[in-house]
């Protein structure tokens, strides 16, 4: 079922309790198949333990009532021989076991958030549009970090608790089944509360969980470089230390909380606990003293065989409240898997090899929000080769159109062909590589000029990219630089100017070297001679391909092959800039309020 990602906080919210079922469980366990021969060997380990744990307390019983009644010096020592020998076998055991168990968890977690990346990665752009930009990290970090010792320890302790529990009650009823089930007798103390205790302890954590999304979001919005000077220059900085501490006090409240919940309880249990060993030396007393069918050996061997018998019965009540809490943790994750990208490619979809950059839109109805159309009806045809001009009022609908042809959305009606090939019929991989893409909010990756130029082209050689760079008009200036290439351009490209910044840009669509450009041309935020240079730039880039361009000068217009005229999702208006200006309508009053002025 797909699960609706609109608006900040797009999951799924509940009230209610997560139900462990058994499609949930065998979700969980999955993750375990891939290290299926670890866990085999993890598994006989377990039952080793479990079988090796009983033999000092047989050993004791030994010692007591035989070795040291009839003085028999080597079977003393042979007892204790073997008993230091298990126990060493058992500690050595219980090394390989827990390295097992280290190397599976953190592969499992591994696996995880390597499978939530991939994931995330497939999601569209109206999904990143809608959450919260701490809400990711969050996800990825928090919540699968915090799902860790389900994989390391939870699932183990089951196992391990099952096997003692089972061989070290057989070996009980096997020495006195009297007092076997007085031991048991207390062991439904264990159990009443720990329902009550696991409830309470999941609302806690899903609360905490949405608190550290919202410290997330907190740093990963302010603790960057536009952020931060953001904050800097409108003074906030006592602000927004108050907000993080506000909501840092509510996540140390709530961890807290859920740390202590049920620290009554099981110091109560804990308390009861030690009644078990006093039953057994009153009964087992009586035992011996009347009936003689029990040794002072046999008492001891139980009272330490009651404290292993006891062991795994707190341990699952511990986890039961663990694992009720890991509930609603998976189910936040479980909630990023089970979300479907509404961008779906094909399982037959066609390869896009060689294309002539023939572009077609057919009646395209488009809408970011429910009952608000952002395109209406949108038609148009731009030829191989071809430049076309968008132009219109911001908000008009222009750069929704240049989006909706690499597929970064779909349309909600209507076909859009390349080469007369709807592009839904092709791969996304295929289609994007013909694409290029330059946008006015010009994006680089915190590291060297070098690397964000390969990320177009990872197999470039050095002389494409400089050859690239000097057609952008922007090789003179990296070989300015002390690090030439290797230069590390900052965060988003904050050692830059704008116009560095958007040659750049332009020097890595020209190493993709597509058939279709997409270039959002603004430039009212450089100065002159960036301008200048830009211009020079875009020429050879829009040369021989087909190009759709937001234009916002004069000499754009006039060169476009034709013009298309966007005004409230619709184009109104489509022709060259000669006979536009003719028809004497939107164009022409836009030309002249715009245009005419940078004419003169």
């Amino acid at each position: 079922m797909q699960m609706p990602y609109r608006g900040s906080r797009f999951y799924k919210q509940t009230d209610e309790k997560v139900k462990i079922t058994k499609s949930l469980v065998f979700r969980i366990v999955h993750y375990f198949k891939p290290y299926w021969k670890q866990m085999a060997v993890i598994f006989f380990t377990i039952l080793l333990t479990s079988v090796l744990g009983i033999i000092p307390s047989i050993l004791t019983k030994s010692i007591i009532d035989t070795a040291l009644p009839k003085g028999n010096e080597k079977l003393l020592a042979e007892d204790i021989i073997l008993s230091f020998v298990t126990s060493l076998s058992l500690s050595l055991i219980s090394v390989g076991q827990s390295y097992l168990n280290t190397f599976v968890s953190k592969n499992i977690i591994r696996d995880i958030r390597g499978s939530m990346y991939k994931h995330l990665q497939n999601m569209s752009l109206d999904f990143y549009s809608n959450v919260q930009a701490g809400e990711i990290s969050s996800r990825i970090n928090n919540d699968i970090g915090g799902i860790e010792s389900v994989f390391s320890n939870t699932f183990i302790q089951i196992l391990q608790g099952i096997f003692v529990f089972t061989t070290t009650a057989a070996t009980l009823f096997y020495t006195n089944w009297q007092l076997a089930i007085i031991s048991l007798l207390t062991l439904p103390l264990f159990l009443a509360p720990t329902k009550k205790v696991g409830k309470t302890r999941w609302a806690i954590a899903t609360e905490t969980q949405g608190k550290l999304a919202e410290l997330t979001t907190i740093i990963t919005e302010t603790l960057n470089v536009s952020g931060t000077m953001l904050i800097k220059l409108f003074t906030m900085e006592k602000e927004k230390c108050k907000e993080f501490d506000k909501v840092n006090e509510e996540v140390t409240r709530l961890q807290i909380r859920e740390n202590v919940v049920g620290r009554w309880f099981f110091m109560t249990i804990q308390t009861f606990v030690s009644i078990g060993p006093m039953l057994i030396y009153l009964f087992g007393g009586i035992i011996l003293i009347k009936y003689h069918t029990l040794t002072i050996g046999g008492i001891v061997m139980f009272v330490s065989l009651v404290g292993r018998l006891y062991g795994p019965i707190n341990t699952f009540s511990n986890i039961h409240v663990d694992i009720v809490r890991s509930m609603a943790l998976f189910e936040r994750i479980f909630q990023y898997f089970d979300l479907k990208s509404d961008i779906v490619e094909k399982k037959d979809a066609q390869e896009l090899e060689q294309i002539k950059g023939e572009i077609k839109f057919e009646n395209i109805n488009f809408s970011y929000k429910e009952k608000v159309e952002t395109l209406k009806n949108v038609s148009f045809e731009i030829k191989p080769g071809q430049m076309a001009a968008f132009v219109g009022p911001s908000g008009a609908g222009k750069t929704t159109i240049t989006y909706l042809v690499p597929r970064l959305y779909d349309a909600k009606d209507g076909i859009i062909k390349i080469d007369d090939i709807n592009i839904k019929d092709l791969s996304l991989h295929s289609l994007r590589s013909k694409i290029g893409m330059v946008t006015q909010d010009t994006f680089l990756f915190n590291s060297s000029i070098r690397e964000n130029l390969l990320f177009a082209c990872p197999n470039a050689t050095e002389e494409q990219m400089i050859e690239a760079c000097k057609t952008a008009n922007i090789h003179d200036f990296i070989a300015s630089l002390a690090e030439g290439y290797d230069s590390v351009v900052g965060d988003r490209g904050i050692k830059l100017s704008g116009g560095e910044k958007q040659r750049i840009s332009i020097a890595r669509t020209l190493l993709k070297n597509p058939k279709i450009v997409i270039f959002d041309e603004a430039t009212s935020a450089l100065d002159s001679n960036s301008e200048v240079l830009i211009q020079k730039a875009v020429e050879p880039l829009l040369k021989s391909r087909t190009s759709l361009v937001i234009a916002h000068r004069l000499s754009t217009i006039m060169s476009a092959d034709v013009i298309f005229v966007v005004k409230n999702g619709e184009i109104v208006e489509r022709g060259t800039h000669l006979e536009l200006l003719k028809v004497n309508g939107i164009y022409r009053d836009l030309y002249d309020k715009q245009f005419k002025g940078m004419e003169k």
